[in-house]
């Protein structure tokens, strides 16, 4: 396993400089998410608190400026970042359970079974996104959880899919066809002998996952099914930072520029990720 990380990922992570930026910045993010988790003050001001500087422009005491309730941009940014990371990782884990879970008996079976549950993702895949997750924050409603929910039960779909491809590659292999013979169980040898050899293929869907659920919150704070004031999350900062587009940039290019850098840094990571796991690309590194 060392010799696998120092030739693969290691090497790949070390030789790219992007990944390099990208691994900082979610580094950064991530403590700055964690220290708004265990209220680690890294600004003078709460979230919530407003002040008489009304739609004040960034200055040495609002390095961002206030929105128009006097509140810290800052500060609400900070606050902002738990949920928007919250909700990446939430969603990506969730996604890697129901999809792993799915994917694996569609590959194993195939036939009949994997018709039919391949069918169901097919007519999920043919609504709108957008409308599905309305309508899903419609059921559940606002707030952390609805959003949760709602992300969660239409992200799972593409790691289903990627499972049930390696299940169909890895089914027929020899330590499994030795596995039947001993008398494993089909769980035992989905779950104990298939599932671990696709972990790198499970990983990067995780990882593209992440920045897709961080962008599907935004769209639903940005048009109105997101938290509930004062509560804010990047989403909701960049929503409201609409109606001062023209006079204060600064509250909406922030909370936007916050929604990119971590995006991006996400999938770069994600990348290289894929390219360090593929088997084409660990051999040229080894060379």
């Amino acid at each position: 396993m060392n010799t696998f990380f120092k030739h693969t990922i290691y090497q790949r992570i070390t030789n790219s400089l992007y990944a390099k930026i990208a691994i900082v910045f979610i580094v950064i993010i991530s403590l700055i998410s964690v220290s708004s988790w265990l209220n680690i003050p890294l600004s003078p001001y709460l979230y919530d608190e407003t002040t008489l500087d009304i739609l004040a422009n960034p200055s040495f005491i609002h390095p961002l400026g206030t929105d128009n309730l006097g509140r810290d941009l800052l500060a609400r940014i900070i606050y902002g970042s738990r949920l928007s990371l919250l909700v990446g990782f939430f969603t990506a884990i969730v996604a890697g359970i129901i999809g792993s879970i799915y994917g694996a008996i569609a590959g194993f079976y195939e036939g009949y079974i994997d018709n039919i549950l391949m069918a169901i993702i097919d007519v999920i895949y043919c609504l709108p996104d957008l409308l599905v997750m309305l309508l899903l924050g419609l059921v559940v409603g606002k707030g952390t959880i609805g959003i949760l929910i709602s992300l969660s039960l239409i992200s799972w779909m593409g790691t289903a899919r990627i499972v049930r491809s390696c299940f169909i590659q890895l089914k027929n292999e020899d330590f499994v066809n030795a596995a039947k013979v001993i008398g494993a169980n089909d769980f035992y040898i989905m779950f104990k002998h298939i599932l671990p050899n696709t972990l790198s293929s499970l990983l990067v869907s995780l990882f593209i996952t992440i920045p897709q659920a961080i962008l599907a919150e935004s769209t639903l704070s940005f048009i109105g099914l997101g938290l509930e004031a004062p509560q804010c999350s990047w989403g909701t900062l960049a929503s409201d930072g609409m109606s001062c587009l023209r006079n204060h940039p600064n509250l909406l290019f922030f909370p936007s520029f916050c929604i990119f850098v971590t995006v991006l840094s996400l999938n770069l990571f994600g990348d290289n990720l894929r390219d360090a796991l593929d088997p084409k690309i660990r051999i040229q590194l080894k060379k």
